[in-house]
């Protein structure tokens, strides 16, 4: 009994020195999540609550624009602007990088 008690001391010891330091749980990475892509575009037009922009690759589509959502500016069809948009299509941040010219 006592050769069986001191290898699962042993045994208990290694996996503390085997465990990486840094190893975060599975609920770890369920709380924080990667922040969303950003990109330029063209604003074209608002439609109440949606703006169409135009990507530089020419790409035209709608994201979704709420409450929640920060916009650093007065925001304008015509203007250029960086986005942040969430895989939803909900624009986490806006901020006008051209202004047009009025």
């Amino acid at each position: 009994m006592a050769k069986l008690s001191r290898y699962i001391i042993v045994l208990v010891l290694w996996s503390f020195w085997t465990v990486p330091p840094s190893f975060s749980g599975p609920e770890q990475s369920l709380r924080t999540s990667p922040p969303p892509p950003s990109f330029e575009a063209d604003l074209l037009r608002i439609d109440g609550d949606r703006y169409v922009i135009k990507d530089l690759a020419g790409v035209e589509r709608q994201v979704y624009v709420g409450k929640d959502t920060e916009i650093f500016g007065e925001v304008k069809a015509g203007d250029r602007i960086q986005l942040w948009v969430q895989p939803d299509g909900h624009a986490q941040t806006i901020i006008i990088v051209t202004s047009r010219t009025p």
